[in-house]
């Protein structure tokens, strides 16, 4: 099997770019089996965050799709523009693999080691199984990715300080306002980025939290845990004109707070300077609120400058982070090739028994004239068999090797093809 990706993420594609290729939850398991309908030997998996949207393929070695093939199928909210296509890389092999296990251990995250992507990564997976798109290929190679996450948390300081991209979109606030006492935020949203910010928010206590969320329920519960105040979703824009921080980030495919609406609300706020931190892919904010004055609109692009500020030291530790994935990817790499060669194994030994019991037939019609065939027929049988399995034993010890080694599949198709084992099937049916 081959694993191939197609993506882009905050280094390759400006936000504008992420927008369109940003698949909602609700779309997931449609593309997915769309993908898997086309290409029935194929496993997929789709992996769409804020800062990346990559699409993997687990096909077999000579299959479909190819490269091409998945960039022509890579999700777009509208036809591919030039730049889309230009944006998006592409990893196969043994790098697709790296290139996975290193997102999985947040090492391609905006902020380094964070540990979000973690339990999107495990969603993920989730929704392809569930959609019948990810089988055990994808389901055993994530689990190495997992467990090489789960060393580099332990084994590095990367993940030390528990930084993520809602702390650091609260930090982006703190530098702003160094101090909320005795103002008001507004958080749009019910997801995990508006359930960590509130709780960085409650360990502070020194500002008052209105959450607003399309499940008045969703919003009522976050609110209860973090003391905070719950509003309908449709009394958002009356409240802008009472608050003095807006972070938003919910699942909508178009804008939830337009241009108009902020206007109307800073001409009743008087133009005092209003805070929006729109943290959705896509936005939830039309952009040209920045234009207004008195508001200052800050994007998930925007954050990179606080990252920089912030998290400089983790990346030294990167490498270190690096080397445990490359392990990982070995490791996988190389139980791999062993299961490959396994079935191989699997199909000469049954060949031999296959041949042995023909041989052994043609015998004892022979020596059915003896009185004693049985026990000649016994020695026989234990002779043959014991001759064949030793001189089968080299080659297979030899294929078992090359496959830890990482050059089983050239050894496997060869034996397949000299001893003809791919015509037992056939044979069988």
């Amino acid at each position: 099997m081959r694993l191939l990706c197609v993506g882009l993420n905050h280094v390759t594609a400006p936000l504008k770019l992420r927008e369109l290729a940003a698949v909602a939850a609700e779309d997931l398991p449609s593309v997915l089996q769309g993908l898997h309908k086309r290409w029935g030997d194929a496993e997929f998996l789709l992996l769409s965050t804020c800062n990346r949207t990559e699409l993997y393929a687990l096909r077999p070695l000579h299959g479909h799709p190819r490269e091409e093939e998945l960039r022509d199928a890579f999700p777009s909210r509208q036809p591919h523009p030039p730049e889309l296509h230009d944006a998006l890389y592409a990893h196969a092999g043994i790098e697709a693999i790296r290139h996975l296990f290193s997102v999985t251990a947040g090492l391609d995250s905006l902020v380094p080691g964070e540990s979000q992507i973690v339990s999107q990564v495990k969603q993920a997976l989730s929704v392809a199984r569930a959609a019948g798109a990810a089988g055990a290929g994808l389901t055993d190679l994530l689990a190495e990715a997992l467990t090489a996450a789960k060393r580099v948390r332990r084994d590095t300081p990367i993940a030390r300080g528990k930084f993520s991209v809602a702390s650091v979109a609260h930090q982006a606030i703190r530098e702003i306002f160094p101090s909320l006492t005795g103002r008001r935020v507004l958080m749009i949203g019910g997801g995990k980025m508006i359930e960590l910010l509130l709780r960085l928010a409650a360990k502070e206590n020194d500002a008052q939290y209105i959450v607003a969320n399309r499940s008045f329920t969703r919003a009522e519960e976050l609110a209860g845990a973090f003391a905070a105040e719950a509003i309908p979703f449709e009394d958002i824009e009356s409240t802008l004109t009472q608050v003095d921080v807006v972070v938003t980030c919910t699942a909508a495919s178009e804008p939830i707070l337009t241009a108009d609406a902020i206007t109307r609300a800073q001409h009743a706020r008087n133009g005092a300077p209003l805070l929006i931190l729109d943290l959705a892919v896509p936005r939830d904010v039309d952009p040209r609120a920045g234009r207004i004055e008195g508001v200052r609109l800050v994007n998930i692009d925007d954050l990179s400058a606080v990252v920089d500020r912030t998290v400089a030291r983790r990346r030294e530790h990167l490498d270190a982070a690096a080397d445990i994935v490359n392990e990982h990817v070995a490791r996988y790499l190389q139980s791999a090739d062993i299961r490959l060669v396994a079935p191989t194994i699997d199909a000469l030994y049954r060949r031999i028994e296959q041949t042995l019991h023909e041989e052994l037939a043609e015998a004892s019609n022979k020596l059915s004239t003896h009185e004693d065939h049985q026990e000649d027929m016994e020695i026989l049988r234990r002779t043959l068999h014991r001759a064949l399995r030793r001189f089968c034993h080299p080659a297979v010890e030899t294929l078992r090797a090359e496959a830890a080694d990482g050059a089983g599949g050239a050894h496997v198709e060869a034996i397949r093809t000299l001893f003809r084992l791919d015509d037992e099937a056939t044979e069988e049916t």
